[in-house]
């Protein structure tokens, strides 16, 4: 158990600890771990929570060039859960993975991506963007001619009038803005593939 609370940026959580069980992040602002354990155990509060307990990760990992750490476990009914965050005080990085390897016997692994690991994120990224631009083109096309379905939920309407806001032209330009970027990402890291360092669980 490491006694400090780590100030993170990431989606949704601003702070972690590590105790005996779990990783236990929280959108709430502590300065100890007492106080963190308190607030954390609250059944009544506004803070966001969640916690990753050890055995459910499957993988920690940091590319050498970015300061994102991945955190891959089993989620709720066995589907994998992902959870990216960067530390606030870079020493904290390797009191991090210190503490995975010689506390939760976790095996650290520094090795150079293959071309093809490098760059499969962002070549699913971009059959996404494509095909949401292609889909996004007709829709826009239906809602000008007035045969587009209505929808009947609020995200259906925000997106039917982003959609219609923009036209045929403005969807296809901003999906070929965002794949281009994807390409030249996919380009530069096929060419030269980053080193990333992996903490795999025991008997792995």
């Amino acid at each position: 158990m490491l006694t400090k609370v780590f100030s993170i940026t990431g989606e949704k959580f601003s702070s972690f600890i590590a105790d005996e069980n779990a990783l236990k992040f929280s959108s709430a602002t502590t300065h100890t771990v007492e106080a963190f354990s308190l607030e954390f155990a609250k059944k009544l509060t506004l803070a966001k929570r969640l916690e990753i307990k050890y055995d459910s990760i499957k993988s920690i990992k940091k590319e050498d060039s970015e300061k994102n750490i991945v955190i891959k476990y089993k989620g709720l009914m066995g589907l994998q859960g992902e959870y990216v965050f960067t530390f606030n005080d870079t020493t904290d990085y390797e009191t991090f993975f210190a503490f995975f390897v010689k506390e939760r016997y976790f095996t650290r692994i520094h090795e150079i991506l293959t071309p093809f690991k490098a760059v499969r994120k962002y070549l699913i990224e971009l059959v996404i963007t494509i095909s949401i631009t292609i889909f996004s083109y007709y829709q826009a096309i239906s809602i000008a001619n007035g045969t587009a379905d209505e929808g009947t939920t609020a995200q259906i309407q925000r997106f039917n009038y982003f959609v219609g806001l923009l036209g045929d032209k403005g969807v296809i330009a901003i999906g070929s803005l965002i794949s281009c970027f994807l390409l030249y990402k996919i380009w530069k890291r096929y060419l030269n593939p980053p080193n990333q360092l992996s903490l795999l669980p025991p008997n792995t």
